[in-house]
């Protein structure tokens, strides 16, 4: 058995600086330490993997259960630090259903009055945007059921000491022994290889566990490249990164190529919605819930649509599969996790 801590709230309240400084503190307590994301981890893997933190994604269907949590988790850590991005909202709150004991981060200018903040990041985020959807009562529909459970709430930012933990200007974490947590049996274990692999960019941090011998480059593409023009391994990994002009040029013929960035090689766009959401948050919720990873969430072509393939897994690209084959390049349009392309066969762990 192991401890969890859930941080949970909306973007940009510091989700991600508490975890890692709660990831040291309890290192330094002589811990063994993993965190956690959904959703977000293409974004902010780098961060974690920069310091030196062990990071694993959660994917969507994790959030049916607690068993299926679980299962997901990978196994042999004291404790584990969960990032749930956006709580008020159908793909994150089925991940806050599952626990009676969550952090809710707050940023220091908004904690005064968080609900209201949060009434408008949600009319900004669903109602006014472009092609915004819903009405603020059907976005606002899951704000008791977060809150339904001991919320502990840690105030982030704060130029201030208070009571109860929070981080302040300086970065340092105070009264981290108050915050809630749960206790989990991590059960999933990942094979292990020993062949030369190289990555570039963000990619899911099972990665490093599953290939020992794993170099990472960071974001350093011409270091990458060399590398890869002189045939140093046995698997490539291309990551995920925010500029969808970077293109690279001859594609090797050398081992295999998993690239996560399908843009440097073919003419994708980035994927966006051209409608508003016609299904209900609840409905939403209930589908994932109660359904198998593969039933569609909502129209195509709406808000959350990316998430309509057998993964779960939100296309990042226009484009139908998440995953397909050329030649020796494997493309994943979107964050697959290794664990998924193992077990349909794209990728072979010897």
């Amino acid at each position: 058995m192991a401890d969890l801590y859930i941080l949970a709230s909306i973007p940009d309240q510091g989700k991600t600086t508490t975890a890692l400084l709660l990831e040291k503190k309890l290192k330094a307590e002589g811990k063994s330490v993993a965190c956690l994301q959904n959703n977000k981890g293409q974004y902010d893997v780098g961060t974690y993997l920069k310091e030196g933190a062990y990071h694993y994604s959660l994917p969507l269907e994790a959030s049916k259960n607690r068993e299926s949590f679980e299962s997901w988790v990978t196994s042999g850590y004291d404790a584990y630090i969960a990032e749930i991005t956006f709580a008020y909202s159908p793909h994150g709150a089925v991940f806050v259903d599952l626990f009676d004991n969550v952090n809710e981060v707050v940023s220091y200018g908004s904690h005064q009055n968080w609900k209201e903040y949060v009434s408008n990041y949600q009319r900004n985020s669903w109602i006014n945007a472009p092609n915004g959807t819903g009405t603020l009562q059907d976005v606002m529909s899951l704000w008791e059921h977060v809150r339904d459970r001991n919320m502990k709430q840690v105030i982030t930012k704060s130029p201030d000491a208070l009571e109860g933990p929070y981080v302040d200007i300086s970065r340092v974490l105070h009264n981290a022994n108050e915050l809630a947590k749960e206790t989990i049996d991590p059960k999933m274990k990942l094979p292990h290889s020993n062949k030369k692999v190289i990555t570039v960019g963000a990619f899911p941090g099972e990665y490093w566990d599953i290939f020992p011998k794993l170099h990472w480059f960071g974001f350093d593409y011409a270091g990458f490249m060399k590398t890869l023009r002189a045939e140093q391994y046995d698997l490539a990994i291309i990551g995920a990164c925010g500029a969808d002009t970077l293109k690279l040029r001859n594609r090797p013929q050398h081992g295999s190529i998993i690239c996560y960035q399908p843009s440097v090689y073919l003419n994708l766009k980035r994927r966006h919605s051209s409608s508003s959401l016609t299904e209900s948050f609840s409905s939403i919720f209930s589908t994932i819930k109660k359904t198998s990873p593969g039933t569609p969430l909502c129209h195509e072509g709406e808000p959350l649509s990316g998430y309509n393939n057998q993964y779960w897994i939100y296309r990042t690209h226009d484009g139908d599969e998440p995953v397909w084959n050329d030649g020796n390049t494997l493309f994943c349009n979107g964050w697959v996790l290794p664990q998924y392309l193992i077990r349909d066969g794209f990728l072979e762990v010897t």
